[in-house]
C-alpha cells in the first residue's frame, strides 16, 4: 500500500517491481538503532550503522526525540534503498520507512558529510510525516480534490518547517553541521526566513513566530509548490482508476481549525494557530498558477462528473445508455458519497 501522502520527489515501488519484504529488505526497528554504538573513526559495514548513527545524532533535539519515541512505540521500521532520487517512502501498512542511499555503499555514505546529513533531513520529514499520518491519515477521504491539494500543500511545508526547527535545535552544541548542510539545500531561503526572522525577534523561537515565517516562505518557491501539486494529483489519479465509484473523495471543505492542527507540535503547540483563514483564503497558500496542474486538476474533476463507458466519457448518463444499450450494470449510477 503506497502512504496517503505522495511525498516530494516520491518514489513508486510498485511501479518498479520491487518488493519490500523482509526476505529482500534488511530492516531494522527504531529502538534496535537507538542501542548500536559506533567507535569514532570506525568504517561502516552496513547501513544499519549509518542509520544507528543518523538516528542518534536526531534524538539530541527534544522536538525530534518524541517524534522517535512514537515512531518506537507504534514499531516503525526502516531502511535505506536506492529510490534514484526520492527521498523516502513509506508504507503505512507495513509500518516501513525507506529512504534514499543514493546508490552509495554503506561506507561511503558515512564518509559522506553532504550524503550523510541528507539522509538525517530526510529521516526528519518522514518521521514528521508518520506523525501526521497516525493523526490524520489521507485527505482524500475527507475533502473534495481541490482543498485536498491546499492541505497536502500544509502537511508537506510543515515537514519541511520541522526540519528546520529540530537543526536549529541541533545546532547549538549537538550538531551545528547539520544547520550549514539545510543553509546550502533547495530550503535554505527557509533556513534563512526562520533565523533572520529570530535576528530580529529573539523571542520567536518560543511563540513560534520564527516557524511561521519559515512557512510561509516555502510557499514563495514554485517549484516546491509545483512539485507538491503534481505529486497529490498523480495521487488523485491513482485513486481513481483504483475504484469504481463515481465520487471516491470527500465532499467537505475544511475549516480553519483543520488546517491549523497541521502544525501542532509534539508539545502541543501550534504554530499555525490564528492563520488558518488566511491560509484557505490567500492565494499565496491556495493558488495554482502552473498551466500543467492546472489541466491536470481540471481533468480530475470532469472525470468526477463524467460517466464513462468504453472510454468514452458522457455527462448525461441516459444519452450514454442510449449509446450503449449492451451494457445496463456498467451505466447504473454508482452512489458517491455526497448522495448518501
Amino acid at each position: 500500500m503506497k502512504s496517503k501522502w505522495a511525498p516530494k520527489n516520491s518514489y513508486d515501488l510498485h511501479s518498479e517491481n520491487q518488493s519490500f519484504g523482509a526476505s529482500d529488505l534488511e530492516r531494522w526497528p527504531l529502538q534496535d538503532l537507538l542501542q548500536k554504538t559506533q567507535k569514532p573513526g570506525e568504517e561502516f559495514c552496513s547501513y544499519g550503522e549509518v542509520l544507528s548513527q543518523c538516528l542518534l545524532l536526531i534524538n539530541e533535539s527534544p522536538t525530534a526525540r518524541l517524534m522517535v519515541q512514537e515512531a518506537i512505540q507504534e514499531k516503525w521500521e526502516i531502511t535505506l534503498f536506492d529510490l534514484s532520487g526520492g527521498e523516502y517512502w513509506i508504507d503505512v501498512e507495513e509500518k516501513l520507512i525507506l529512504l534514499d542511499s543514493n546508490a552509495l555503499t554503506p561506507s561511503a555514505l558515512g564518509r559522506s558529510v553532504y550524503f550523510k546529513n541528507a539522509v538525517i533531513v530526510t529521516l526528519i520529514k518522514a518521521l514528521r510525516d508518520i506523525w501526521q499520518e497516525k493523526r490524520h491519515g489521507g485527505f482524500d477521504e475527507k475533502y473534495r480534490p481541490e482543498y485536498t491539494m491546499t492541505m497536502e500543500r500544509v502537511r508537506s511545508a510543515d515537514c519541511d518547517v520541522l526540519s528546520i526547527l529540530i537543526a536549529w535545535e541541533l545546532r547549538a552544541d549537538a550538531y551545528p553541521d547539520l544547520w550549514r548542510h539545510l543553509i546550502g539545500s533547495e530550503n535554505g531561503d527557509m533556513a534563512m526566513a526562520f533565523s533572520g526572522f529570530l535576528e530580529r525577534n529573539p523571542s520567536g523561537q518560543f511563540n513560534r513566530q520564527a516557524m511561521t515565517a519559515a512557512f510561509r516562505q516555502w510557499f514563495r518557491c514554485e517549484v516546491r509548490v509545483n512539485t507538491c501539486d503534481h505529486n497529490t494529483l498523480e495521487y488523485l489519479d491513482d485513486i481513481l482508476k483504483e475504484t469504481r465509484e463515481q465520487n471516491p473523495f470527500g465532499t467537505k471543505k475544511p475549516k480553519a481549525v483543520e488546517v491549523e492542527i497541521l502544525s501542532c507540535l509534539p508539545d502541543r503547540t501550534a504554530y499555525l494557530q490564528g492563520y488558518g483563514s488566511e491560509i484557505l483564503s490567500d492565494p499565496l497558500f491556495s493558488g495554482m498558477d502552473d498551466p500543467i496542474n492546472q489541466s491536470h486538476l481540471f481533468h480530475i474533476l470532469y472525470d468526477l462528473e463524467a460517466t464513462i463507458i468504453e472510454n468514452v466519457p458522457f455527462r448525461d448518463s441516459d444519452l450514454a445508455k442510449k449509446i450503449f444499450p449492451a451494457q445496463p450494470l456498467m451505466l447504473e449510477k454508482k452512489t458517491t458519497k455526497a448522495d448518501q
